[in-house]
């Protein structure tokens, strides 16, 4: 027999910090219909280091602006809510959640027209996390 641990309620919106992405506070969205977690970008592209490609990437959140530099990333597949399938990288960095530092996988895209930059999607929240869609920032 399995005991569970006792699952943290979160609400719908949550403050979070991306420590290794140096943003000490941000809201995150938190969408149950999205499989994988989400970030937005300002910039991005594809240098060549040593003849390694990395991924390079502006992100301007929580106030923060920071170039960063990613020796890992893939391209995946993600079909948006309206059906259309769009290639976005993909990368892993920690969210911080209150005192839960969860290792998760995000897809970067634009989301300059989206009221939020950071999304995190049921693979994040997958025994951890229950939502409680009338709360917000259950955490602080």
């Amino acid at each position: 027999q399995m005991v569970l641990a006792q699952k943290i309620t979160i609400g719908r919106l949550e403050h979070i910090a991306l420590t290794d992405l140096g943003v000490p506070r941000v809201i995150a969205k938190i969408d149950t219909g999205a499989y994988r977690s989400a970030l937005h970008y300002q910039n991005l592209g594809i240098r060549t280091v040593n003849g390694e490609r990395k991924l390079v990437v502006t992100f301007q959140m929580g106030g923060v602006r920071k170039k960063m530099i990613f020796s890992r990333y893939k391209r995946v597949k993600v079909k948006s809510s309206n059906g259309s399938i769009s290639n976005r990288y993909l990368i892993s960095t920690v969210v911080q959640l209150n005192d839960h530092a969860v290792r998760t996988q995000f897809t970067l895209f634009d989301r300059s027209d989206m009221k939020f930059q950071v999304l995190l999607g049921r693979k994040f929240l997958r025994g951890r996390f229950v939502v409680d869609v009338g709360e917000r920032f259950l955490l602080g």
